[in-house]
This record gives C-alpha cells, sequence and structure tokens, in this order.
C-alpha cells in the first residue's frame, strides 16, 4: 500500500496519548503526528478550568499548522474524534479528510465522561487512583491481552494527564455533543468535497452510537477484526492498515 498523499494526524482520546513509538511504527512509511491535547502529556500543566472541545480543536489547529505541510488526514479517537469533527468543521482549510474511530457521536457514546462530569475532583481523582493501583486490569478491562508492551502502555495513559484534566475533558466533550449544531457539524463535512472515515474494532462497534445518515453517507467504514475500542492498543498494525485503507478510498 502506497503511503498516504498527505501527512497524518492523530488525536487520542481521554487517556493518554497516541504518540507510543509502536503505534507509529504500525503506520510504516507514512508521515505520523500525534500531538498532546491541552491538559495531556507536555501540555499537562495547562488551565483545563474552563476547557471547551472548541479549545481543544483550536489547539489541534495550531499544531497543523505549525507542521507547515499543508492539509491533513485528521484521524481522532473516542474523544479525540469529537474534538475532530470541530476542527474539519471550523478549519476546513486544514483538513484533507476526517476519520473518526469511535469518535463520540452522541451523548450515548459519552455516557462514562457523563458520570465522570459531575464528579467532585477528589472522586475523579480516588477513581483515577484505583486504575493506576492496577494499570493491567484497567487495560485488560477494555479487551487488550496483557504483555510487556500493553502493561507499560497502560502505565504511560494514566500517567499522561491529572485528574483535574480528565474531568475537565468529560465536561466539555458532554457540553459539545449535547447541542444540535455538532451533529449539524458532521452534516456539513458529509456534504463537503472532505471524506469521512468511520473506523470501529468489531467487539464494540454495535455500542457505537453512529445516526444512520452518517453510516449511509461516509466513504468508507471498517470494523477492525478482534478488537474493541482501544484497538490500537490491541492491534497496533489492523489499526494502523484500516486507517491507511480508508486514506485509499477518494
Amino acid at each position: 500500500m502506497s503511503a498516504p498523499d498527505k501527512p497524518i494526524v492523530l488525536v487520542h482520546g481521554l487517556f493518554g496519548s497516541l504518540s507510543d513509538p509502536r503505534i507509529l511504527a504500525a503506520f510504516g512509511d507514512a508521515d505520523v503526528h500525534a500531538p498532546d491535547l491541552i491538559g495531556y502529556g507536555r501540555h499537562r500543566d495547562a488551565n483545563t478550568s474552563s476547557l471547551s472541545l472548541l479549545d481543544q480543536a483550536r489547539h489541534v489547529a495550531e499544531f497543523i499548522s505549525g507542521l507547515g505541510l499543508g492539509k491533513v488526514h485528521l484521524v481522532g479517537h473516542s474523544i479525540g474524534g469529537a474534538v475532530s469533527v470541530l476542527v474539519a468543521r471550523h478549519f476546513p482549510e486544514l483538513i484533507e479528510s476526517l476519520t473518526s474511530v469511535e469518535g463520540n457521536f452522541t451523548l450515548k457514546d459519552a455516557f462514562w465522561s457523563g458520570q465522570i462530569a459531575i464528579k467532585p475532583i477528589e472522586e475523579v481523582a480516588s477513581i483515577i487512583a484505583g486504575y493506576a493501583a492496577d494499570p493491567d486490569a484497567w487495560i485488560a478491562g477494555a479487551g487488550v491481552e496483557i504483555n510487556e508492551w500493553t502493561s507499560s502502555l497502560a502505565r504511560s495513559w494514566l500517567a499522561n494527564q491529572p485528574p483535574s484534566t480528565i474531568r475537565a475533558q468529560a465536561r466539555a466533550v458532554v457540553a459539545a455533543t449535547g447541542e444540535e449544531a455538532y451533529l449539524e457539524a458532521v452534516r456539513t463535512i458529509l456534504k463537503s468535497d472532505r471524506p469521512l472515515y468511520l473506523i470501529a474494532g468489531r467487539r464494540s462497534a454495535e455500542g457505537w452510537d453512529v445516526p444512520g445518515w452518517a453510516n449511509a453517507l461516509c466513504t468508507a467504514r471498517i470494523n477492525i477484526a478482534d478488537t474493541g475500542h482501544l484497538m490500537m492498543a490491541e492491534n497496533p498494525d489492523a489499526f494502523a492498515s484500516a486507517v491507511r485503507t480508508c486514506l485509499s478510498y477518494r
């Protein structure tokens, strides 16, 4: 499969990052970038007290502009999928295509975020501390087989952001996807000349609340066999292959 014609930018979900070397290496000769969102990784000390999903979209747009490489193929996972919709809607001049990897479409997709969004920060911190006490159990709960790499990945994902970021991001996605304007943004993208691709793990695909019209109008949809919501941790090669296969459809 030939390399994509434009760079690929991966936008991570509620926990962690997609910048792990094994995940990036799975894309082979493609030019792949995986920035940290506000409140994560190198930006973990940012003030997230009034964070919105549009703030995150602007942040991603600034990252893309800073690359100086023109348009990119934007790939967003989970909450990162919702962020990516807003990037494509508000900064279309930067986007060659959009791929939603089980990205949040409705409040049904954001059900866990909805629970976290209303909890006191002390309770959020306690929940995350529980995950950090047994990171293998946390990632295995999403269907990921435990080995040396996935165990390390779980620890790094849990350590990549403070509890305040988790709650702020949860609140942001609930606020954004609870508005009619969000699905209207998806409709606008589907009516444009920018391809929209959908990727899911086969085990978790049924629970993804994709509107029927989005399934019908998307450029292509792939359900990756033998994986769930964290397909990039279960099988990085299959994840990268699905993204690259989508980008071969025009």
